[in-house]
């Protein structure tokens, strides 16, 4: 049965619509364990997962955004390429 601070936990995630950050195993893992006791440390470790998960999504988006420019880059370089040769 999983205690009301896990409980806690896993409806403030869900308010946040980040709940999916922690799989059933990772709250199985935080009961098991005894990570969660009460109210404070379940707002505590949700308010690190979310800045965690912020973190991840921010990085994956920079990857993207610096593979973009150069594949960008890329077709300028043709383009140029092209357009100096007179075509």
């Amino acid at each position: 049965m999983t205690s009301e601070p896990v409980t806690y936990l896993k409806t403030i995630l869900s308010y946040q619509n980040i709940d999916g950050l922690i799989t059933a195993d990772g709250y199985d893992m935080i009961e098991k364990e005894k990570i969660v006791t009460n109210h404070n440390q379940a707002k505590v470790l949700a308010r690190l997962v979310k800045e965690v998960g912020t973190a991840n999504y921010n990085g994956g988006y920079a990857d993207g955004r610096a593979e973009q420019a150069f594949e960008d880059g890329k077709k300028l370089a043709e383009y140029m390429k092209g357009a100096s040769q007179g075509e």
